[in-house]
């Protein structure tokens, strides 16, 4: 199925609040990135605010995304929400060749960059929440598989929605949370368990929250689906816990404004 484009997603969703400001803007191209199409929402008033980046599944930004940004507006945080698959890939990255999270990545960390030199932005504190293919770029940024990467400057804490999490050692360079389901059959809850566990026990910071009977996708509503022949679920439950979870991340590693 072709993805729509963000702006049509945005102006179909017609989010209406009197707390906060959205626009659709891009992040210039870079020697490494592409432009990248961004959504941002912004608490109203002045001053700086700490930023939270949305990092989107293989699917590509949809409204589930700018859902989440508004709501993080409304509670005090500038929140990004990029499309990186854009207009080069309207099909999605899905099962194809190309591993998707490691251009998202590399989008991610361009936009991490362009954020803190945004006048509204507090610039030394920044979050990353990614889900699912989002969730494994957040990781490549804090625990590449391979040789190590400086981290992203700002960046104070990573939150990732079932990621895929084989092969990571779990040493991250800022404090991570994981939440996963232990029915995922996409990206299984095992190694993620494995990697927080090794992370733990050299001295970094990082926990996990494993639902019981939680697929992948727990966190999106919309009837029960399959996807590559496996089911996802919308897991209320989950969906609120985890909620209540982030948001107190947020306000531990960014503070409150």
């Amino acid at each position: 199925m072709r993805r729509k484009s963000l702006s049509v997603i945005v102006l179909t969703l017609a989010i209406p609040s009197v707390a906060h400001a959205a626009i659709i803007t891009s992040v210039p191209a870079t020697a490494t990135s592409p432009a990248i199409a961004v959504y941002v929402a912004k608490p109203h008033g002045d001053g700086t605010y700490p930023a939270v980046l949305l990092l989107h599944g293989c699917e590509g930004f949809n409204g589930f995304e700018a859902v989440a940004a508004d709501r993080l507006a409304m509670h005090g945080y500038v929140a990004a929400a990029i499309d990186e698959l854009g207009p080069r890939q309207p099909d999605g990255a899905c099962g194809g060749e190309r591993d998707g999270s490691i251009a998202e990545a590399v989008a991610a960390r361009a936009t991490l960059a362009w954020l803190r030199t945004q006048p509204y932005v507090a610039a030394d504190r920044l979050g990353i929440i990614g889900f699912s293919m989002g969730g494994n770029a957040a990781l490549n940024l804090i625990d590449p598989i391979g040789p190590p990467s400086p981290v992203p400057a700002g960046l104070r804490v990573a939150i990732a929605f079932y990621p895929a999490c084989e092969g990571r050692d779990g040493r991250v360079t800022v404090p991570l949370a994981i939440f996963d389901g232990d029915v995922d059959q996409i990206t299984p809850a095992a190694p993620c368990a494995s990697m927080v566990r090794a992370g733990s026990a050299a001295g970094k910071s990082l926990q996990i929250t494993t639902y019981p009977g939680a697929t992948h996708g727990f966190t999106v509503p919309g009837p029960d689906r399959t996807f590559f022949g496996q089911p996802i679920r919308y897991d209320p439950t989950a969906a609120a816990d985890s909620t209540e979870k982030t948001a107190i991340l947020l306000a531990q590693y960014l503070g409150k404004t």
